[in-house]
């Protein structure tokens, strides 16, 4: 749920490549760092100061991700193919 507020927030993302994590957010969207790495997270953080308009163009596109991918009629979509299929059953 963090991911979804801070897309929503429009905050620049850094994360590290762990369980469903890049099932939500890309390169695109966020900066993805190898988990157990510090040094990783320290680098990520620093070019977000370094290039703001880069960290900006990943904030712009997380928040379509999150509307495109996440919001209300997507998942109305997918529960309805469910139940479709489950008709037919």
């Amino acid at each position: 749920i963090v991911l979804f507020e801070a897309m929503a927030a429009g905050v620049p993302i850094v994360v590290t490549r762990v369980g469903g994590v890049p099932d939500v957010v890309g390169d695109a969207e966020a900066i993805l760092v190898p988990s157990e790495r510090p040094d990783a997270i320290a680098e990520a953080l620093a070019a977000i100061r370094r290039d703001p308009e880069l960290a900006t163009r990943r904030t712009v596109a997380a928040r379509g991700r999150l509307a495109t991918g996440f919001g209300i009629t997507p998942w109305l979509v997918a529960v309805e193919r469910v139940y479709a299929a489950a008709a037919r059953s």
